[in-house]
């Protein structure tokens, strides 16, 4: 999970770094991909979503012991 706290980081920090790399890998001709304003902030809430998830099992995991 802390390797997902991680991503989910650069994800939101960074989503424009995210949508490039992401379109290379994704599709056949990614020069091709046209993306609108609202995935930035799709790409951010994933993110944001991604850190939360990885504190609260880093903090379960942590309250137990």
């Amino acid at each position: 999970m802390n390797l997902t706290g991680v991503f989910g980081a650069i994800v939101f920090l960074f989503p424009d770094l995210y949508r490039r790399f992401a379109t290379v890998f994704l599709y056949e001709r990614p020069e091709s991909i046209e993306w609108n304003e609202r995935f930035r902030s799709g790409i951010r809430a994933i993110g944001a979503l991604y850190v939360f998830l990885a504190a609260k099992t880093y903090l379960e995991r942590h309250n137990d012991t």
